[in-house]
């Protein structure tokens, strides 16, 4: 029977340096077998030197782009001089890179600054500018006449001015990429004559919702019916907003939702009610929409009709819910009339509002309504006071 020393020994029948200096070569061999990859492409070299890829994204780009000469490293140099004169960083040019490695090789005088002076003569400048083309670089090669000339005059047409085209991008801007005659130019008609919105409602629905004109005839078609569904036509006040929501999701998970609102108790009828109020409360997440419920009906007291008649309360944060109602809770112990205020009122009233009527008015008598604003003295419910 061999000793627990020696059998561990025997593992290894050559002395361990020799096992750490295999170790050791087989880790300096990958590495190097790595370098030696970029050193033997030129163009593997430049873009993980130059642009910051990784060895694995600079494979995947050279495979559509070659610098093997002089003449074209100098020509891709000229390319990201060019980008950073626009104010892109470091990290938007390697992005932009590693989405379309072709603007390497694109002439930077004829092809590019050409799209980037039109993009900026519309008033789209850094920071927005670099976050657009490395967002959806591809419009780097888009044709000014044929294309971003007719989207940008057919959105200026639509919302006004060249300022809220800007606005409307800076909030969706891969919406630069779509083409007019394909998207734009089909899905503001349908809008407007096959499902009856009126102008005005088209030109701020896409304000609010640029991503809109992205959208296929049947999803269209499918979005407003579901908002048809809750009750809504088109001309009501609400309808841009609760379109502007649904779109956003898809329809498994809005009838996720809707199911969940009535395993917590509401009808289904109260539910469409409540997202014609206020439309928010269908776009906040599932987990939100438990904690919430069971917070305002299962501690504060509140009955589901309050809920549905102050629907806003589903999408405040649940630490403000419990911070005003520790507030309240000390103004009702300290016998004060504004503690017994209708609270579904309280909880969805403004901050300022908040602190002017229940807090400033007491904080020198009852300094602690100060410390349950701030979250430092926790709500036990109504119930504890008596």
């Amino acid at each position: 029977m061999l000793s627990a020393g020696r059998r561990r020994l025997c593992l290894f029948p050559f002395p361990l340096r020799h096992f750490t200096a295999a170790v050791s070569t087989t880790t300096t061999t990958t590495t190097t077998t790595t370098s030696d990859a970029a050193a033997a492409d030129p163009t593997v070299f430049y873009l993980e030197s130059t642009c910051a890829l990784s060895p694995a994204a600079a494979a995947r780009a050279a495979d559509s782009i070659r610098l093997a000469s002089p003449e074209s490293t100098a020509q891709a140099d000229a390319v990201l001089d060019l980008l950073r004169r626009y104010g892109f960083t470091d990290a938007e040019i390697s992005t932009t890179v590693r989405k379309f490695p072709i603007v390497l090789v694109s002439d930077p005088v004829k092809t590019l600054q050409p799209k980037l002076d039109f993009l900026a003569s519309v008033g789209i400048n850094a920071p927005l500018l670099p976050r657009l083309v490395s967002l959806s670089p591809v419009v780097l090669h888009r044709s000014i006449q044929d294309q971003l000339a007719p989207l940008f005059e057919s959105l200026r047409e639509l919302l006004g001015s060249n300022a809220r085209v800007v606005t409307a991008l800076r909030q969706m801007p891969f919406v630069v990429r779509c083409s007019p005659n394909s998207t734009l130019n089909l899905v503001l008609p349908a809008l407007r004559d096959v499902h009856g919105l009126p102008p005005e409602d088209v030109s701020k629905l896409v304000a609010v919702h640029p991503g809109v004109i992205m959208q296929g005839p049947h999803r269209l078609a499918e979005i407003v019916q579901a908002v048809k569904d809750v009750g809504m036509e088109p001309g009501e006040p609400m309808f841009v907003n609760t379109f502007s929501i649904i779109s956003k999701m898809k329809t498994p998970t809005l009838e996720r939702k809707y199911a969940l609102y009535q395993s917590l108790g509401f009808e289904k009828d109260n539910v469409a009610l409540m997202l014609r109020r206020y439309p928010l409360m269908m776009a906040i997440s599932e987990k939100k929409m438990k904690e919430n419920v069971g917070f305002l009906v299962g501690k504060a007291g509140l009955s589901l009709e309050d809920i549905v008649a102050y629907p806003s309360m589903l999408v405040r944060s649940l630490e403000s819910h419990r911070r005003r109602c520790a507030v309240l809770a000390l103004l009702r112990k300290e016998g004060k009339p504004e503690g017994n205020h209708q609270l579904r009122k309280v909880l969805v009233a403004k901050m300022k509002r908040f602190s002017q009527v229940y807090v400033q008015p007491h904080q020198n008598e009852i300094p602690d309504v100060v410390r349950a604003l701030n979250g430092e003295i926790p709500f036990e419910g109504f119930n504890v006071l008596e």
